[in-house]
């Protein structure tokens, strides 16, 4: 990656727009043009509804979020400023809004907060399964949705940049099983490549049988690929499973079909081949941890133990020490008496697992109050808790909605553009 003292040249933007662009960039009546490298400084340091705002001014100011280094430099600072990201479905659409992290603005001895959420866009979505919104990574969503199509109805992936404004069907998976489909989203860190994982199954197929992936941002036409699975497994195609993606591995739960087994299946987005590792052997763990929250614990693979609701005493947190053995740690934090005052109420009920923060919180997505949502962060190391009220989101209560941490700004325009 370019450092951001290295200047972008006129030549820069003539590869872009195949055209000359000196004067264009002017704006002191005809004087000294501005430095093109200056511009993109300038616009690396705005929010990104106004660069989208600042490519409907001309065609050079189109240009600019197309520019490699202009890319590079927006998602380096956005990486150093995280966002919370929400997507809410209610009406047939899904609704996406952000909002900063509330370690970026509370000092450690605040235990209540309020933060306001931005609304992005929205996007139609006729999928009747509430477990539909698939993944979140680096600043792009997966969506699942039933379109039509000649007649009938088909399950479509849906690729969105809350950012910019994009969204994208996917190419359709070329397979005969027609009965089951699902799909995740992946990001492999050395090639810095987007991937979607998806597999199909038929109507008398005990597990996934056809396995394909996609590649996003590579230029031209991308369609799938297959490739080869021998760990006989199925997914839920119900519900929602559970999966993380970390230093380009995507892991994500399902249950062995031969040995009749939860696992975890491991899909090594660089090299494309499947692992597993056995979700527990322990029968006291099976029905806490399998289809629990899987999440990103520093650089590790952790399970939450499911169940997180006001008369709970403790949480309990399997982390994946040695994939090629099978090998987990455990860990049991005893929640501290403010846990009951915090979630409980006359609304009371189980706080969704969101992920573990920065500071090694674990969060929690709670509904508390009347047309109020809460995240809810855990400090396993001060065994404190501390709520941050999120407004702006009041229309959706009692719908779905789905918290991700870690939301990056991403205004790469032609990460998606080239399936539209």
């Amino acid at each position: 990656m370019k450092s951001e003292q290295q200047n972008v040249s006129e030549e820069d933007l003539v590869a872009v727009t195949g055209r000359n662009t000196r004067a264009k960039t002017s704006s002191n009546g005809g004087g000294e043009p501005i430095p093109v490298d200056l511009i993109v400084e300038i616009c690396s340091r705005l929010p990104t509804k106004s660069i989208s705002r600042c490519r409907c001014v001309s065609k050079l100011w189109a240009s600019i979020p197309r520019l490699p280094y202009f890319t590079e430099l927006f998602l380096t600072r956005s990486l150093a400023r995280p966002k919370l990201l929400f997507a809410c479905r209610k009406d047939s659409h899904v609704f996406f809004f952000s909002s900063p992290q509330p370690h970026q603005i509370l000092a450690d001895d605040n235990n209540s907060s309020v933060l306001a959420a931005s609304y992005h866009m929205k996007i139609p979505n006729y999928h009747k399964c509430i477990y539909l919104i698939r993944s979140s990574v680096r600043g792009l969503m997966l969506v699942e949705d039933m379109r039509g199509s000649e007649g009938k109805e088909r399950k479509v992936s849906v690729i969105c940049n809350p950012n910019t404004g994009q969204s994208v069907t996917l190419p359709k998976l070329k397979t005969r099983k027609r009965f089951g489909m699902r799909s995740f989203l992946g990001y492999e860190p050395i090639e810095k490549l987007y991937k979607v994982l998806s597999m199909a199954w038929g109507v008398r197929s005990s597990g996934s049988e056809d396995h394909q992936v996609l590649t996003l941002g590579t230029g031209g036409e991308s369609s799938w690929t297959r490739v080869e699975c021998c760990i006989p497994h199925s997914v839920n195609e119900g519900y929602y499973v559970d999966h993380v993606c970390i230093d380009g591995v995507l892991y994500y739960q399902a249950f062995h079909t031969s040995s009749r087994d939860y696992i975890i299946v491991l899909f090594d987005l660089r090299s494309e081949k499947f692992r597993f590792v056995e979700n527990s052997r322990d029968p006291l763990n099976v029905s806490l941890f399998c289809w629990s929250p899987l999440i990103n614990y520093n650089g590790k693979l952790g399970s939450l133990g499911t169940g997180i609701h006001p008369r709970s005493t403790n949480i309990r947190l399997r982390v994946l020490e040695d994939a090629e053995k099978h090998e987990w740690s455990e860990h049991t934090y005893v929640l501290p008496a403010s846990w009951t005052n915090t979630v409980g109420g006359p609304y009371r009920g189980l706080s969704k697992v969101v992920g573990l923060s920065r500071s090694n919180e674990i969060v929690f997505l709670n509904f508390c109050k009347p047309r109020s949502v809460y995240i809810l962060y855990y400090s396993t190391e001060r065994n404190a808790i501390r709520s941050v009220e999120i407004q702006g989101l009041e229309a959706f209560k009692g719908y779905s909605i789905y918290t991700y941490l870690g939301h990056v700004e991403d205004v790469n325009v032609k990460l998606i553009e080239g399936f539209l």
